[in-house]
Formats: C-alpha cells, sequence, structure tokens
C-alpha cells in the first residue's frame, strides 16, 4: 500500500480589476498568455531596467532576430518560447520564462493583436477569452483578464515591479493604437517603425 503523501492546492489569485496589486513573491517566474480564439495574438514582454535602459523580450518575427526571444545565459535572463501562428479553437498558451529578474524595475505585460494591428482593423479583446498567468516558483499563479471592450490593438495587461527583490503583479487594463502604446509603454519602440 502506497503512503499518503501531504500535498497542497495551487494558490490562483485573480486580479480581476484595473489597479489590484497581488502579494508580493520572489524567485523565478513564468508569464502566459492563454487565449480561446483563432485570432494570431503575441505576447511581449518590455522593461525598464534599474538604471533606466529599455529592453524587451517578444516574437523574433517583428524583427527577424532570434535573440528578441531574450537568454537564459545572459540578461535578460529571460525568454520567449516562441509564436503561436495558428491557434485554433482549443486553449492556445504564449510563454516567458523568467530566470532572474534582480536588474528590471518594472516590466510591462503586453499583448498585440498582430493581424489586426498589420491590417489597420478596429477591434476589441472582448471575444478572445485571454488572459495572462503569472506563475512563481513556488507555485502560486497571478491571473490577470485581456478581455477589455475598449478598441485598440495593444493591451497592456499588468506590470510586474520589483521593489527591493520583491516582485508585484499589477492589474494594468490599458487598450491602446500602436501609436499611443509607443508614446506609454518603455520598450514598445523596439517592434515598430516610427513613420515620422
Amino acid at each position: 500500500m502506497q503512503e499518503e503523501r501531504e500535498v497542497r492546492i495551487r494558490r490562483k489569485i485573480r486580479l480581476k480589476t484595473k489597479h489590484d496589486i497581488g502579494e508580493p513573491f520572489t524567485g523565478k517566474m513564468k508569464v502566459r498568455l492563454k487565449w480561446i480564439s483563432d485570432t494570431d495574438l503575441d505576447l511581449c514582454l518590455f522593461f525598464k531596467k534599474k538604471d533606466g535602459s529599455i529592453g524587451g523580450v517578444f516574437s523574433n518575427e517583428y524583427n527577424n532576430n532570434i535573440e528578441d526571444l531574450g537568454s537564459y545565459d545572459k540578461f535578460p535572463f529571460m525568454l520567449h518560447n516562441g509564436d503561436v501562428k495558428r491557434p485554433g479553437d482549443t486553449e492556445s498558451i504564449e510563454q516567458i520564462n523568467i530566470v532572474k529578474f534582480d536588474e528590471i524595475d518594472t516590466a510591462y505585460v503586453v499583448v498585440v493583436n498582430y493581424d489586426a494591428a498589420l491590417e489597420g482593423r478596429n477591434v476589441t479583446y472582448a471575444d478572445e477569452q485571454g488572459y495572462i498567468e503569472v506563475v512563481c516558483e513556488d507555485g502560486t499563479a497571478f491571473e490577470v483578464p485581456a478581455d477589455s471592450n475598449k478598441p485598440g490593438h495593444v493591451y497592456l495587461v499588468c506590470t510586474i515591479t520589483n521593489k527591493n527583490g520583491q516582485n508585484f503583479v499589477k492589474n494594468e487594463s490599458e487598450v491602446y493604437s500602436l501609436g499611443k502604446a509607443f508614446n506609454k509603454i518603455p520598450g514598445f519602440e523596439l517592434i515598430v517603425e516610427d513613420e515620422d
């Protein structure tokens, strides 16, 4: 007879409302975009370092540069698992794994509706059944909905802020046009062309 193991259920904390902030955590994390639709959504993580410089981890398809996916072995110590090119009727997932967050001040977790942005179509995120999940090393998961009915191609879903080694997830729930995202999100300029 097998001995009964002592286990506990993983905690899931939903940050449902704009400005909701989760409890502090430390260590490695996984940032996941999950959605159910045939829309080509892209998970991007832009950041501002403690020294004020900016950067990002996102699909290598934007700039045809494999280094845009990031690296575990050197800064930014995070790696994008790659673009889901053909989403379908089942749940699609894009993920960024973060092994070290020491040098980051704030990370901006962003979803881009790629096809709609490329074609200039007016869209919302209400029908995508999407959300961001930040899974901490201890198994705690913070869920932030990405389901706004405000029109726009760029969704700043949440931020992850590093305050003296303690990390906090905050629901930002802001939807922007490409131009507004360019002005508001540090690092967003890495995936767009300035037409001016």
